[in-house]
């Protein structure tokens, strides 16, 4: 292994993600916050690895004393007025995805969706829609697939998280007491 180059990859990585992050509109983040602090409960969705970062987000909300659920798993209960689904989704065109976000809606909930396509089905059903403009192919990482996005989605929700925690006064010995002890 050359340690330079791998230096230099995870430089490159960097950069990109921070561009991506620098890029994503401050005024509908604030809207997100608002929306998480004023729904009732939160539902997050994702398929394939965007799926991982939303149940990592759902993990996160439930340590700041949110009544969060990952959908599709057996405890999740109906969303419904005063619900916010809040979905992953680079492409913003998988079926499923899109088919949610119907249904969430037709219940009543608002819908958030975190996507790097402004002009997919998602981002034209969802009430709001959190853009992550991804830097052009060219001189970017070279990364595969989705990783750019879900490298910058998974910091923007940490960086959401963070926040959360300062406004509402939540300390790390808060959200461990609400941590898994079934270990």
């Amino acid at each position: 292994m050359d340690p330079e180059k791998f230096r230099e990859e995870l430089g490159l990585i960097h950069s990109c993600v921070k561009k991506v992050l620098s890029r994503i509109d401050e005024k509908e983040t604030t809207e997100f916050i608002h929306s998480i602090s004023s729904s009732r409960r939160m539902f997050l969705s994702g398929q394939g690895r965007s799926g991982f970062i939303a149940r990592c987000f759902a993990m996160r909300l439930m340590h700041l004393g949110f009544s969060s659920y990952v959908v599709g798993e057996t405890i999740t209960p109906g969303i419904g007025e005063k619900d916010l689904l809040i979905v992953c989704s680079c492409s913003g065109r998988k079926s499923l995805t899109v088919e949610l976000v119907r249904q969430a809606r037709q219940s009543g909930a608002g819908v958030f969706a975190l996507t790097a396509s402004r002009d997919s089905p998602l981002a034209r059903l969802a009430h709001h829609l959190i853009l992550f403009p991804l830097v052009s192919q060219k001189g970017a990482s070279g990364e595969p697939l989705g990783s750019l996005f879900e490298q910058s989605l998974f910091l923007y929700l940490e960086g959401i998280a963070l926040f959360l925690m300062g406004e509402m006064g939540i300390s790390e010995e808060d959200m461990l007491r609400r941590h898994t002890n079934l270990e």
